[in-house]
C-alpha cells in the first residue's frame, strides 16, 4: 500500500509517505503548513519515485487542532482522493498522538485551544479514554499532576503526526466510520458575534 498522510492541523505540521516494505518518508512543514502543502507533497511524492496517482490511501489529521490548517487540510486531501481515486481517512489528532507517543501507558494529551485553555485527551493504561475536553491550561497540568501523569503538550513536545497518521490510516478497514472533523472550537468571529444565520 502507497499511503500519503497530512497534518496541518497542529503546531508542528507535516507530511508523509509510507510504502509497503519501507520506513515511512516524512518531511516537517513550515508552522503556516497550510501554504506549503501542495508543492510540499509533490516534492516528497517525488522523492520516493511516486506520482499522485500511485497513491492507494490518503490520510489527513482530522482534529481537533487550528481551524485554518484543518480546513486546508481536508479540502486538498479531499480534492486528492477524488482526483486520484483513493479512499481517505480521517485520523483523530489525540489518536495520531497516542501513535506517535506509545509510552507511558498512563498520560494526558494537551492542545492549545487559545485564550488560556487547551483541548485534553486522557490516555489510561494504554487506551484513549473516550472524548476530548477543553478547560483552561492551568486546571490541565494541576490535574495531570495530581494523577501523577505526564500532561504532554503537542507543541512542547515538538510532536510530528504525519508518519503515525500514516500507521493508524493504513490498519484502517473499509468497514470503519468514516470520522469526521472536530474543529474543537468555533472561529473567533462566529463566537462572538455568531453565525450569521437565521432559523
Amino acid at each position: 500500500m502507497r499511503l500519503l498522510a497530512i497534518d496541518t492541523a497542529t503546531p508542528n505540521p507535516s507530511l508523509a509517505v509510507s510504502v509497503e516494505g519501507s520506513a515511512p518518508r516524512m518531511v516537517e512543514l513550515p508552522r503556516l503548513g497550510a501554504e506549503a502543502l501542495a508543492p510540499a507533497v509533490a516534492s516528497l511524492l517525488s522523492a520516493v519515485g511516486l506520482v499522485p496517482r500511485d497513491l492507494d490511501r490518503i490520510a489527513v489529521v482530522s482534529g481537533p487542532g487550528s481551524f485554518t490548517g484543518l480546513r486546508s487540510s481536508l479540502a486538498f486531501a479531499r480534492g486528492l482522493a477524488r482526483a486520484v481515486d483513493a479512499p481517505l481517512v480521517l485520523v483523530p489528532t489525540f489518536a495520531a498522538a497516542s501513535e506517535a507517543v506509545p509510552a507511558p501507558a498512563d498520560a494526558d494529551f494537551l492542545l492549545d485551544a487559545l485564550r488560556g485553555e487547551v483541548h485534553r485527551r486522557r490516555r489510561r493504561k494504554g487506551i484513549l479514554l473516550p472524548g476530548d475536553e477543553c478547560l483552561t491550561r492551568e486546571a490541565a497540568t494541576s490535574e495531570a499532576a495530581r494523577d501523577g501523569v505526564p500532561a504532554i503538550d503537542l507543541a512542547s513536545a515538538r510532536l510530528l503526526l504525519g508518519p503515525a497518521a500514516a500507521a493508524l490510516a493504513r490498519q484502517a478497514t473499509a468497514a470503519q466510520e468514516p470520522g469526521s472533523l472536530a474543529y474543537g472550537r468555533l472561529p473567533a468571529a462566529v463566537e462572538r458575534f455568531g453565525s450569521g444565520e437565521t432559523e
